[in-house]
């Protein structure tokens, strides 16, 4: 492995070459010089501005403040390594006369990224504008590609990538994202098809995925397309639009998650925080998405701002909304269950939506009849200010909803859920930590089968902390990105 801190580049084009929509990305420029990352006079710049720009032999980035412009792919057999405290500067300006928009780390199926900061020091993906300027969608965000399977077969990424997903292997390994935060990202692309905070495609267990904030992003904080990593200690912070959005047979573990929403940013498909799809056509294809969720927070708007009133207070979005290619629109569901999803989620805490649980099957799947069938479950939630505990229906005029299947099956008694009419009846601090008086603290039960895994921290309470004084989100993160001077 080469580490370095000056190089020089030097670029050829090659042949054009024919481009199937099902194929890889084309080879439209050759990186001489052994494949060297950095581009640019001063040593400090990753990538050259343009939408092909590859990583073929493994190299270390060092500790330093980098500007990465262009999509940047890590190729099959290459590792990219980052070192602590670095931090990279996502650009959404043209360089050479070529646009950016979209700067986007792509690591392809066979490479790896090896991003492991500390507490102390965590390694930063974040928007190149000063502070205070500074939107969602700025930038792209970071895609990981596996070898693990999914329930399509192989994939092509969302967002425009030229990059395949998918296979038989689920121990493959892409690396490591450890002490990460990603700010600004999530660019649409087109409509229903952008680039999320954090994407994984067909990714094994092999990789590391613990302690990474998604903050600010245009699209969905992250989103799972089929394979089977496990992750630990998440958070989505003021995404557009989803916060966990699970798909094509995702079927990993993850515990402690938090996820904040803004009340002034939401997306015109309808945010939730939890959104999960066997597959856009809701079949029978297996893997199923088979997710198993435990201790998760979930924030929703309402109780954050007192203009935020109910499911018809429509949302106006910050001034960078439109700029930013994202439309507004409005909130849903803390949990949106659909088109044969088998998704399971425990000891979870959710707060402030307009609907708690939408058990959906609108033509396409039939989650509901599998939830009755004990085919998913959602056990020892907890949720409290919510408009409408259950729905059935995806995407309706609010005054149309109606709950009956939902709330029937969030109220089963073998399922142990609660739901409270006061968010203050949970006693949730500032941070989101349960204190003196909550039902949280004494809430968790791991005798599931689902749970019966070493995975699994078997812990006494429900939601992502134990209790004020636990500090597992203190350090790393960065709940004010927009003020931060980088």
């Amino acid at each position: 492995m080469k580490t370095f801190q000056k190089i020089s580049v030097v670029l050829a084009t090659c042949l054009s070459v024919v481009l199937f929509a099902s194929c890889e990305k084309p080879v439209t420029q050759i990186i001489t010089d052994e494949e060297q990352i950095l581009f640019g006079p001063d040593s400090t710049q990753i990538g050259d501005g343009t939408k092909e720009f590859s990583i073929k032999k493994s190299h270390t980035i060092k500790k330093g403040v980098y500007t990465m412009v262009g999509w940047i792919y890590v190729e099959e057999g290459a590792t990219l390594t980052i070192e602590a405290g670095t931090i990279i500067k996502c650009s959404d300006e043209s360089f050479n006369g070529r646009t950016a928009k979209g700067t986007s780390l792509i690591v392809m199926r066979g490479a790896k990224i090896m991003a492991q900061g500390t507490a102390q020091e965590p390694i930063v993906f974040t928007s190149a504008k000063p502070a205070g300027e500074r939107k969602a969608a700025d930038w792209g965000g970071i895609i990981l590609c596996g070898k693990a399977k999914n329930n399509t077969g192989g994939m092509t990424v969302e967002g425009g990538v030229f990059a395949n997903h998918g296979g038989s292997d689920d121990n493959d390994n892409s690396g490591v994202l450890q002490y990460v935060r990603i700010e600004f990202g999530g660019y649409p692309y087109a409509v229903d098809n952008e680039i999320n905070g954090l994407t994984l495609g067909s990714v094994g267990k092999g990789t590391t995925i613990d302690h990474v904030q998604v903050s600010y992003s245009g699209d969905d904080s992250y989103e799972w397309f089929g394979g089977v990593v496990n992750a630990k200690h998440l958070i989505a912070y003021r995404g557009w639009d989803d916060d966990f959005d699970t798909d094509n047979g995702f079927s990993g573990k993850l515990q402690f998650l938090l996820a904040v929403r803004d009340p002034k940013i939401a997306d015109q498909s309808n945010s939730n925080s939890f959104e999960s799809d066997n597959n856009s056509s809701g079949s029978t294809s297996e893997p199923y998405t088979q997710a198993v969720f435990s201790n998760v927070t979930i924030i929703g708007a309402i109780g954050q701002d007192p203009n935020f009133v109910n499911s018809t207070s429509y949302i106006t979005g910050f001034d960078w909304g439109a700029s930013s290619g994202i439309r507004t629109g409005i909130f849903q569901a803390a949990m949106q269950i659909r088109r044969n999803s088998r998704l399971n989620c425990f000891n979870s805490v959710a707060t402030g939506y307009p609907i708690g649980l939408m058990l959906s099957n609108d033509g396409r799947g039939n989650t509901q009849e599998a939830a009755e069938q004990g085919l998913l479950k959602l056990k020892n939630l907890y949720f409290a200010g919510m408009d409408l505990l259950g729905a059935d229906a995806d995407k309706k005029d609010p005054t149309q909803w109606s709950g009956d299947i939902s709330i029937n099956y969030f109220n089963k008694s073998d399922l142990n859920n609660h739901s409270y009419a006061n968010i203050s009846d949970l006693h949730l601090n500032a941070k989101y930590a349960p204190t003196a008086g909550s039902p949280l603290l004494n809430g968790a039960d791991f005798t599931d089968a689902f749970l019966n895994d070493s995975f699994f921290t078997q812990v006494t309470y429900a939601g992502a902390f134990a209790d004020e004084n636990d500090n597992w989100a203190n350090g790393w993160t960065n709940f004010d990105p927009q003020n931060t001077e980088y």
